[in-house]
């Protein structure tokens, strides 16, 4: 069982340790499935200690083959990244040189023009993130807007149910009114205490009325008369609540046009610097010559080679963890069969012991 869990783990290991150098394109690969089923064959038909040792051992010999292999291509692309490394370092130099020199035959108007061409961008995008926020607010605010009139609606409704209800209990006592039309009340007053989330609330008022209905036979005025006091308390809380929610989107709506007037005010201001920059701009190009060129030239060139110079650091860093991930996981598999050797030593070691048990019980049936 030992030497079975030892084979099952191996197999994991082989399919996780596949993907780190399959990129190395190995004329041989190696198979950990084969590997199981070739010991587990010879296990199975008593093969010698050797013949299992050996499969093992192929193994082994394949895994630290391939290592030496990585090892020999980790090398060499160890060295051809020292050699892009020192050739992008040194096109950098060489360009950065270029733009020192050319910067230093440019007059003032070079380096006012590096500034405001920075402030401008700079300017630009407080311009655009400005927008995107007064785009936003105004966004949010015509949603509250159709949220406010929504629920202003359904408090309206709520008061107005209350309100018939109030007319139908009035119109029982004097027999204007039925039972039938406070059942009716009922549903709606139902359907707008779940508009407006205040279901809690009216528990007590749909509580009465099923007393009223069952009783409609027999109820006196004083039954009609606590529904009513019922009713009314919860018409004044649901109008105060509704004259909160109106004073509170009347703060919103205040603080959302001061906010508006403030982004507008910071708008105007930016579009206003932004033009004045344009035009700074514009007279600075008219005293920039031949130098601006050059300097444009090995600048540009600067930045291709630092984006290479950072293309091929992660290109290499990527390679090296490659290199380390597979290395470990040789490691691994080495560690693996070693204790799967170790397992089969012990496996034979004690088939031998059980050898000389099997004659002796075999001599004394014999005699």
């Amino acid at each position: 069982m030992k030497i079975a869990l030892v084979l099952f783990v191996l197999t994991l290991a082989s399919s996780t340790s596949i993907s780190p150098y399959t990129k190395l394109n190995y004329s041989k690969q190696r198979s950990m499935t084969a590997v199981f089923a070739e010991v587990e064959s010879k296990l199975q038909t008593n093969s010698p200690l050797d013949a299992v040792l050996n499969v093992l051992k192929q193994f082994k010999e394949a895994v630290n083959e391939e290592q030496v292999n990585h090892d020999q291509i980790y090398d060499i692309e160890y060295n051809e990244c020292d050699s892009e490394f020192e050739f992008r370092n040194k096109e950098v130099e060489d360009a950065s040189n270029v733009v020192r020199d050319s910067t230093a035959q440019l007059n003032i108007c070079k380096t006012s023009k590096i500034r405001t061409t920075n402030q401008q961008e700079v300017n630009q995008q407080q311009l655009f993130t400005y927008q995107e926020h007064l785009t936003l607010i105004l966004t949010t605010a015509e949603n509250e807007q159709a949220y406010f009139k929504k629920r202003g609606r359904d408090y309206e409704d709520s008061l107005h149910a209350i309100d018939e209800a109030l007319d139908i209990l009035s119109g029982i006592v004097n027999g204007r009114k039925s039972f039938v039309e406070l059942s009716s009340i009922s549903k709606q007053l139902l359907q707008t205490s779940f508009n407006i989330q205040k279901t809690i609330n009216y528990a007590p008022i749909f509580y009465a009325f099923s007393q009223l209905a069952s009783q409609q036979d027999s109820f006196d005025q004083s039954q009609i008369e606590r529904v009513e006091q019922l009713l009314l308390q919860l018409r004044e809380n649901i109008h105060d609540t509704y004259n909160q929610f109106t004073i509170s989107n009347a703060a919103s709506v205040a603080a959302f046009n001061n906010q508006k007037d403030r982004i507008n005010i910071i708008l105007n201001r930016l579009s206003n610097q932004d033009e004045k920059l344009q035009d700074k701009l514009d007279h600075l190009n008219q005293c920039i010559g031949n130098q601006s060129a050059i300097v444009q030239v090995a600048s540009t060139k600067v930045e291709r080679n630092q984006q290479l110079w950072d293309q091929a650091v992660n290109l290499c860093n990527t390679f090296q963890a490659e290199y380390y991930t597979a290395t470990r996981s040789r490691r691994s598999e080495i560690s693996l069969i070693d204790e799967l050797e170790e397992q089969v030593r012990q496996r034979f070691q004690q088939v031998e012991e059980q050898k000389p048990r099997r004659m002796l019980r075999y001599v004394k049936l014999k005699y």
